[in-house]
């Protein structure tokens, strides 16, 4: 069940080589779980910007 939602997710927003969020339209959620989706894949790439900077740093 876990990887079922990690692909809905993955299919709903996704993040570009630039680092910004691209939202599936087409996707047949509600708005207001696309928005959450977004939210997280947004806390997400920051939480790994952090790790990625901390592990360089030590």
């Amino acid at each position: 069940m876990e990887a079922l939602k990690a692909v809905d997710q993955e299919e709903t927003v996704a993040i570009d080589q630039e680092g910004n969020l691209i939202v599936n339209k087409e996707a047949n959620m509600s708005k207001k779980l696309i928005a959450r989706r977004a939210v997280e894949a947004y806390l997400e790439k920051k939480q790994l910007e952090k790790d990625l900077e901390s592990y360089y740093l030590d």
